[in-house]
């Protein structure tokens, strides 16, 4: 975890404890020592200088932040701690400090014994110890291991591939990490020859792939001239070998013989060229045989988001192609196993919930056909392409003509008059009123020359879905359900949203460890009321392997990947004490489960909730109140 998150976890962990918190608190929450978090509130009480904010520190009550209008609290995240502000300049976190060491030495497959490492870091030996655990977890990711040899000390172990992917991601972290590494390379040469070979042999790649591109082959060379090399199978090299890639990756690697002198082990050309292949391109570089698997692929995704979602993309052929040119990267790069870091990601889990869920969904056809694991990173990129399938699906609906509809009338003329002015005014040019006539006289003949008709009084001797009941008097209600019908649109108000926000789903003071005990109550209560299945169930924990649900600002969305359920429901757990739950503190978890084909709903309720715990009240009211009443007023006053 770099400081910049911490400290963002502890400004968040002192606004969820108004009335004080402990530092051995804060510590254990965040698996660091009190020496740390000391350290931490300092800077955060230089950084708050300048707002209205004040850290105030007791023997008895520990730490307690006092900000009397929250908006400051807001305002500081947002332009010193969040997503977007400039990282804070500090000094290397322990673990990662202790992950560049071990890399640096596996050039020479040195070890390094704890005792020394300690006194290089200025910390105790125990310290060091604890901060193993988070060591071992982030080198897990690369499936390096940490060797103990009693008296030579400690190194690391693992594929040679995944090693390089680490060096790479922390080449991107740390720039004193880079200098040492890159110390005798000549980074502008090697740019200068990647570029040249790009231009002759009409490649395209984004700036950021050939920046990243040149940071492995810099790395491919300093580890290759202390012989660390990539021994690849022959199935994987007669597939190398038939790509255009690999004459890219030749030509790189002459170049810098010829330019530079480097001399490098030939089994390089393959590492560049599975750099190359994980690139992005501005065109498709790839055989019709790798499109048409690609293809099949896409259109599998595309049949399960029909299946489960009932939004068909089959016509969409900008979709399609886009997916078939990412999926061709994409599939290449998790088969090489390179790391891709995706900025955007919990901007798009947050703003385009939908998407992402139906990058979820491809993400397991994906590895139901390919055998692949899609991390979700790549989960956020697939989502884009929804993203903008779902805008044009949404232009599409805005520029079809407006719908043809008979408002059949039982009351007298001024009721009609008024009932039509109200409908119009309400929905304007999206309907088009072509005549007020009495329920008696709609016939068969009438209705299959309109959309729809609205009538205030049940037509009995026609059935037809296109026949819709509404009020003498336009009321919110029949808004609701015109939009709902006519226009796929739903538009929700107190009443409504109290229909699957109910009272017995909403919980307060309790307590869990972890976040499968909270998804675990939740789930359970859901099934003993009927408003769950086990499979829909399973389906919410395989949601959460996939990507973590939580979403910042002390809260959570766990929600399934498929629904085989005929109801929507909310449930709301809010705990005595915040918990980890992937990279954030949560302490509100709001189960969301909307039925099979209702994704508008779905997306609005979702947006919405992500608006309200960002707003002033928001999360702060719900851990103040802890009031169902106060929440369904504060929430639905959000649409």
């Amino acid at each position: 975890m770099d400081k910049q998150k911490r400290l963002r976890k502890v400004f968040e962990i002192l606004r969820a404890y108004p009335d004080g918190v402990s530092g051995e608190v804060i510590s254990g929450q965040l698996g660091v020592s009190s020496r740390t978090i000391r350290s931490d509130m300092k800077i955060l009480e230089k950084m708050i200088q300048g707002y209205p904010i004040f850290i105030n520190s007791a023997p008895r009550k520990g730490y307690m932040m006092v900000c009397e209008q929250a908006f400051f609290a807001d305002k500081f995240i947002n332009d010193t701690l969040g997503r977007n502000a400039v990282n804070i300049k500090c000094s290397h976190e322990p673990a990662d400090y202790i992950v560049c060491r071990l890399l640096t030495n596996s050039y020479t497959d040195t070890t390094v014994t704890q005792t020394y490492l300690a006194d290089e870091m200025y910390i105790s030996l125990s310290s060091l110890k604890s901060n193993f655990i988070e060591c071992k977890q982030i080198l897990s990711k690369y499936n390096i291991k940490i060797m103990h040899y009693k008296k030579d000390g400690i190194q690391i172990d693992g594929d040679e591939n995944q090693v390089r992917n680490c060096i790479f991601d922390y080449i991107d972290k740390s720039d004193c990490f880079a200098e040492k590494i890159f110390a005798e390379t000549d980074m502008i040469s090697i740019d200068e020859v990647i570029s040249k070979v790009l231009r002759e042999r009409e490649m395209q790649i984004p700036d950021t792939d050939k920046t990243s591109l040149c940071i492995h082959v810099a790395i491919a060379i300093t580890r290759a001239q202390c012989g660390k090399s990539i021994s690849y199978p022959i199935s994987t090299v007669k597939k190398i070998d038939q790509t255009f890639e690999y004459n890219v990756a030749k030509d790189i690697l002459e170049y810098l013989y010829a330019v530079l002198a480097i001399d490098v082990a030939y089994s390089e050309v393959y590492y560049i060229t599975q750099c190359l292949l994980a690139s992005k391109k501005f065109f498709n570089t790839a055989t019709s045989g790798e499109n048409l698997e690609a293809k099949k692929i896409v259109y599998a995704v595309l049949e399960k988001i029909k299946q489960e979602l009932l939004i068909d993309f089959i016509d969409d052929e900008y979709l399609i192609d886009g997916l078939v040119l990412h999926l061709n990267i994409a599939i290449n790069r998790i088969q090489f196993h390179m790391n891709i870091r995706n900025e955007l990601l919990e901007t798009i889990k947050n703003d385009y919930p939908l998407a992402f869920q139906m990058g979820v969904i491809a993400s397991k056809v994906v590895k139901n056909l390919n055998k692949i694991d899609v991390n979700e990173n790549e989960i956020g990129y697939i989502a884009l392409h929804f993203g903008a399938a779902l805008s044009r699906k949404g232009i599409n609906e805005k520029i079809c003509s407006a719908k043809k509809i008979i408002i059949a009338c039982a009351a007298g003329l001024s009721i009609a008059v008024l009932l039509k002015a109200k409908i119009k005014e309400h929905f304007q040019n999206r309907l088009d009123i072509l005549e007020v006539m009495p329920t008696y006289s709609i016939t068969t003949e009438i209705l299959k020359k309109v959309d729809y008709i609205f009538t205030t009084v049940p037509i009995d001797n026609i059935k037809s879905p296109k026949i819709i009941t509404i009020n003498n008097i336009l009321q919110d209600d029949d808004i609701a359900k015109i939009e709902k019908i006519v226009f796929d649109n739903t538009s929700i108000n107190k009443a409504y949203l109290q229909e699957f926000l109910k009272p017995q789903n909403f919980f307060t003071d309790r307590e869990f460890a972890s976040k499968e005990d909270c998804i675990g109550f939740l789930t359970e209560n859901a099934i003993q009321k009927g408003l769950m299945s086990e499979k829909t169930r399973a389906s919410v924990y395989e949601r959460e392997d996939i990507s973590s649900t939580a979403i910042g600002n002390m809260v959570a969305v766990p929600h399934p990947i498929y629904n085989d359920m005929e109801v929507s429901f909310i449930s709301v757990l809010i705990l005595n004490k915040p918990i980890q739950w992937g990279n954030f503190l949560v302490q509100v978890v709001f189960l969301l489960s909307i039925k099979k084909g209702d994704n508008k709903l779905w997306e609005t309720i979702f947006l919405k909730l992500n608006d309200y715990i960002r707003s002033k009240n928001g999360v702060e009211s719900m851990l103040k109140n802890k009031s169902y009443d106060i929440f369904l007023h504060e929430f639905s006053s959000m649409f």
